[in-house]
């Protein structure tokens, strides 16, 4: 019999599982799996009991994607060949909709029992784990800075509402960004290395051609728009896919070195991970195992 810990985050992993948890644990039951439920009471416990991971065949987690960082963060930096299945419970779930698992949890439950195993990139911020999207700049705060109150109210629309509240004040970096096809420097309002066809809750066109176990990111730096020209030149190059080298720049990279005068406040998917004047991105290569 396999050994499960099953940790769900005590506010949104308790929503989504409502008064399914009994039929969701029967699912794995019947999968030949020994659980170990644990209801985590905060962050700092989730990142203790996770730190467990490499004593069990499978972690699962039930929680936003918030919740998977801190799982694939602890059996990565414990080397551990540790499986990880995830019950999406946040907002927008877009590492769950873009791998296509199911947001239902008995659903997804049946997805870990009966699913593949994938290898599954992972990315590191100045050694911090990031499953799907690292970002700074305009809309990359939204996710954390919103109140969790409008988001259970308004869903996806509170983080384009409040995301829309700075675009006329959107604070410009400048930057010096160093990739592996070479260099650019300027003032950028936006910049973002993901492992995601969708980003904020909203499906990312220009994001469509994405491999998740490649040992590449997709990366995107927007620049500074300085009049109406440059605005239209940015939202036509993310409509279209066809980024504007003048003010939109899109490509893969195995790495990405990020040198600014000043801290540069970074999310992590989707929480808040940190400020550098000196970020450095590394992607590792199949550094995880899911299963769905």
């Amino acid at each position: 019999m396999k050994k499960m810990l099953f940790l769900i985050n005590p506010v949104s992993g308790k929503l989504v599982l409502n008064d399914s948890l009994m039929e969701v644990i029967e699912v794995f039951a019947n999968g030949d799996y020994e659980i170990n439920v644990r209801l985590t009471k905060n962050k700092d416990d989730m990142i203790e009991t996770a730190k467990n991971a490499d004593q069990y065949d499978i972690v699962v987690c039930c929680g936003g994607d918030g919740t998977l960082n801190i799982v694939a963060g602890a059996v990565y930096e414990k080397g551990a060949d540790t499986l990880i299945g995830y019950i999406p419970g946040g907002t927008t779930n877009d590492f769950a909709n873009s791998r296509r698992i199911d947001t239902v949890a008995v659903g997804a439950a049946k997805q870990i029992v009966e699913g593949k195993i994938r290898d599954t990139d992972l990315g590191l911020l100045n050694g911090l784990p990031f499953v799907y999207v690292a970002a700074f700049g305009m809309f990359s705060d939204v996710s954390y800075m919103t109140s969790r109150e409008l988001k259970q109210n308004l869903g996806h629309a509170a983080y384009l509402l409040e995301g829309l509240k700075s675009i006329g004040t959107a604070k410009p970096y400048n930057a010096r960004i160093i990739y592996d096809g070479g260099i650019i420097e300027g003032d950028f309002i936006y910049g973002m290395v993901s492992n995601s066809r969708r980003v904020g809750g909203f499906e990312m066109p220009i994001m469509q051609n994405v491999l998740y176990d490649d040992g590449e990111m997709e990366m995107l730096i927007v620049r500074h728009p300085k009049s109406a020209a440059d605005i239209q030149k940015i939202i036509n190059s993310l409509v279209t896919q066809t980024p504007d080298d003048s003010m939109v720049y899109m490509f893969k990279t195995t790495k990405a070195h990020i040198e600014s005068i000043e801290d540069i406040p970074w999310s992590l998917d989707g929480e808040y991970g940190g400020s550098y004047a000196d970020a450095v991105i590394e992607v590792k290569e199949a550094a995880v195992k899911m299963i769905f």
